[in-house]
């Protein structure tokens, strides 16, 4: 049994990595697909967060004269918002299509031997490309806006990797239950417009009084968003005590998600 447990991320790797074919050709269909007959193309995923980065600026930064913190006076409030916005865009668009992505492709439940844990994955790559996207006019913009880059961009790669894994776990587990409790589809939209609020992109972790920190730090979103602007805008290094937990986290629930989707594949067919 031991020996299965740690045995299983390897395995899981090993899998993907033999339909990575397939995934690649789904990916492409639903990043596509999501344009056709736009006459805009890629410039539509730019429109959603950048309009809700304009709300937000005037809102919390202008209304609320909003700040993050001292480490960041002097840095444009709309880059620092904008670099938290990015990374829960990537998981909002992944998290939010999940629960209802096999009852909408049921012929390759009923019809035909499919890996289904292709969809989810598929899904969660579309959304990373556009995330991708977002962040090339969000460095370019930081370099006009700063006139500097900072070095802890080598960072980077390994965050938006950490993401991924985040959005692509949670994406497995909610497709899964999605399929056998409908009502989770509706419970989604609520949750992550909660999730917007308490995952640190509109403040700091630090203006959170210490006492609760703790709790709020037990959302890896919460921590990503603030490794973000260390890294994007601030040009600190995270602590290591921050790289540590998101990464056990993210890869946490990467192989629990995979576990639980593999576990629920077999009854698919009679939840639908």
């Amino acid at each position: 049994m031991i020996k299965q447990i740690l045995l299983f991320p390897f395995r899981t790797a090993a899998s993907l990595y033999t339909l990575r074919e397939l995934i690649y050709h789904f990916t492409k269909r639903e990043f596509v697909g999501r344009y056709r007959g736009a006459h805009l193309g890629i410039l539509l995923s730019l429109a959603s967060p950048l309009f809700l980065l304009a709300v937000y600026s005037i809102v919390f930064g202008v209304i609320f004269k909003g700040s993050f913190g001292e480490e960041a006076s002097g840095k444009p409030f709309p880059i620092l918002l904008f670099s938290g916005l990015i990374f829960f865009q990537l998981f909002s668009d992944t998290v939010g299509r999940a629960p209802s992505l096999l009852a909408s492709n049921p012929n390759f439940i009923t019809k035909v031997v499919f890996p289904l844990e292709v969809l989810p994955v598929a899904m969660a790559g579309s959304a990373l490309l556009h995330f991708l996207v977002s962040l090339l006019v969000l460095i370019i913009g930081g370099t006009l806006w700063t006139g500097t880059v900072p070095l802890t961009l080598i960072a980077l790669p390994g965050l938006v990797i950490v993401a991924f894994f985040l959005a692509l776990g949670t994406s497995w587990i909610l497709s899964a239950l999605g399929l056998y409790f409908r009502d989770i589809d509706a419970l989604i939209p609520p949750a992550l417009m909660a999730l917007t609020f308490l995952s640190a992109i509109f403040y700091p972790l630090s203006a959170i009084p210490e006492a609760y920190r703790w709790l709020a730090c037990m959302n890896p979103l919460a921590c990503i968003s603030e490794m973000a602007r260390q890294i994007l805008v601030l040009g600190t290094w995270p602590s290591s005590g921050l790289w540590i937990y998101t990464i056990v986290s993210a890869v946490s629930i990467l192989w629990i998600g995979y576990a639980v989707f593999t576990r629920l594949k077999k009854g698919f067919s009679d939840a639908l």
